[in-house]
């Protein structure tokens, strides 16, 4: 349906550099048509005279198309949670985000929704804190994720046709802060010798595979292919949803192969005969233990891209290994640290070295020719 503009005209009629003009749709034989009556350089007056004379056989013919109800963000918001119990592994993840959402815009219309709006709840939501530190702040990345579901919810309204436009696609995105901690060879033997020998195993897989701490607690015994030395992680089992092959070496096969099965249950770690959910207590504890600061799981995994490359395994077998889908955000898990740089310096002093020698050799050459 036509909407008021800029010029504050009353819906239908429109003015541009030719003048004013009708601008309606009409159903023809279910089919949606635009109509454009153009009236020319005439007074706003007698203009909005010919739109009075023409609303009544606009109606009478049926031109006009009927009234959309306005969708609300509810609707928006259910849609989109069964979009994500249906497609996405983060369904648990997005509900709680929608239920955030929901406390604070309510069940206003889509088309209220604007950048500002939205600026607004990211405030809310830093003020808040997290919900079970209300005294920590909600760092950016976390934000981010706010920003980025809110926009996936609002982009699947307009593709559902619940609404004509993204009243949010303005909104802008904080600039990623990249965690670039990993261990020195020596930290992390200390950190392996403090760890309960429930975690050994699982600290040394994510050390060497790169592979994503559900990926490893959720490991099943099936997947373990001892004869090729490999771990196949089916697309389910992937936070990308991509199938991938994870290479073992010997000593990764003979630990997987020293660990007991349990009874009754097909994942290979088990706690007291059942499945792990977390292991965020007791690898808090080894690194309290260990004296090592600022380290999170999920460090283990830049450890491990950042040995592979250090080790000069080229960066696209890293990513199949390591399951990262662009090398945007491959290089996050890289780190480049003095060591690296003192060793390119090198390299290229040798190299410089061997052309300036080369270069003498050839001045000689031509001298004793």
């Amino acid at each position: 349906m036509s909407k008021p503009n800029v010029h504050g005209l009353p819906q239908h009629l429109r003015k541009d550099d030719g003048g004013y003009f009708l601008d309606y749709f009409v159903q023809d034989g279910g089919i949606r048509k635009r109509v454009r009556v153009r009236l020319g350089q005439i007074p706003l007056a007698q203009a909005k005279k010919v739109l009075a004379q023409h609303m009544q056989a606009m109606v009478d013919e049926k031109f006009l198309e009927p009234v959309k109800a306005k969708a609300s963000f509810y609707e928006a918001a259910e849609a989109f949670l069964a979009y994500s119990k249906a497609r996405k592994k983060s369904y648990t993840r997005d509900s709680y985000r929608v239920r955030l959402f929901k406390e604070f815009f309510g069940d206003r219309s889509l088309e209220s929704f604007s950048p500002d709006l939205v600026e607004a709840f990211l405030v809310h939501r830093k003020k808040e804190g997290l919900l079970k530190r209300p005294d920590k702040p909600v760092a950016d990345a976390t934000l981010n994720l706010d920003i980025a579901i809110l926009k996936t919810l609002v982009h699947r309204a307009v593709l559902n046709r619940m609404i004509d436009r993204d009243p949010v696609a303005g909104v802008k995105k904080f600039k990623p802060f990249s965690r670039n901690r990993t261990l020195e060879p020596e930290e992390y033997q200390r950190l392996f010798q403090n760890c309960s020998e429930h975690l050994k195993p699982i600290v040394k897989l994510a050390y060497n595979t790169a592979m994503r701490c559900g990926e490893i607690l959720g490991l099943r015994w099936e997947q373990i292919d001892f004869k090729n030395g490999i771990i196949v992680l089916e697309a389910e089992d992937t936070k990308t949803q991509e199938k991938r092959e994870v290479p073992l070496t010997e000593e990764l096969l003979d630990l997987l192969k020293g660990i007991p099965r349990t009874i009754g249950n097909t994942c290979v770690f088990t706690w007291k005969g059942q499945s792990m959910g977390s292991i965020k207590t007791a690898f808090n504890r080894a690194c309290r233990a260990a004296k090592i600061e600022d380290f999170r799981f999920h460090d283990l995994r830049h450890c491990a891209v950042t040995n592979l490359r250090k080790a000069g395994v080229s960066d696209s077998v890293i990513m199949s290994i390591s399951g990262h889908k662009t090398h945007a955000v491959f290089r996050k898990y890289d780190r480049v640290d003095r060591e690296d740089r003192l060793a390119a310096m090198q390299r290229a002093k040798e190299l410089n070295d061997t052309n300036m020698t080369k270069a003498e050799k050839r001045k000689v050459e031509q001298v004793t020719a």
